[in-house]
């Protein structure tokens, strides 16, 4: 699929072609390219390899590895507080605590604060759940036409590209991440944070952690 995207592309606009890509995000098993494919496609290319990472502090990248380990990643050294897990004995709980979490946000200087649900269809529930026992919040779905600062509520996929001040990552038990494809899921929302990460959860915590 990759290879006859990249040749028609390639037919339709002859110059020059940057093609940026962190296969590592990648979250669908049967539709993704590496870099070797590209090379494969691109014969005459150069393949740069880039594998600093400069969005994440370094508490929050060394996390990031034990969900899925990339050993060629080098971390910057600029240091913040560690993730935190917090386990909650109900649902209810676990939204009032979120609802805590927007509120500290809001105090914190910090510009951005992304909720970050597995997909689109939990994002939306905890967006009605949340949005009037808290601070303003915005709801980012496929429909959404523009991208705002404050605090987002959008689901993994949505997320991929983006980067928030302070993430939180909703739902973090085994039987919402538990397939290889759940542990992809869950490597895009934990790398959003910038300088702070929460994940929180009822029951058992994801294996991936």
């Amino acid at each position: 699929y990759w290879r006859i995207l990249y040749k028609v592309i390639e037919k339709l606009f002859p110059c020059r072609i940057n093609i940026l890509g962190d296969s590592y995000q990648s979250v669908n098993p049967y539709c993704y390219s590496t870099a070797e494919m590209i090379r494969n496609t691109f014969p005459a290319g150069e393949v740069m390899n880039l594998y600093k990472s400069y969005r994440s502090t370094y508490e929050i990248t060394c996390f990031a590895q034990k969900i899925k380990a990339n050993h060629e990643v080098e971390a910057i050294e600029r240091h913040g507080d560690h993730p935190q897990i917090c386990k909650y004995n109900d649902e209810d709980e676990e939204m009032t605590a979120i609802a805590g979490l927007m509120a500290r946000f809001t105090n914190s200087g910090f510009r951005s604060l992304g909720i970050i649900c597995k997909d689109t269809t939990r994002a939306g529930a905890l967006f009605e759940r949340l949005k009037s026992i808290g601070p303003e919040i915005t709801f980012l779905s496929e429909q959404s036409s523009n991208f705002t600062s404050g605090i987002i509520i959008t689901s993994a996929l949505m997320a991929k590209g983006l980067e928030f001040d302070e993430v939180i990552v909703p739902h973090a038990d085994n039987r919402n991440y538990q397939t290889e494809m759940d542990r992809s899921m869950l490597y895009v929302c934990v790398t959003r944070a910038m300088h702070r990460l929460t994940l929180t959860y009822t029951g058992d915590i994801t294996t991936f952690v």
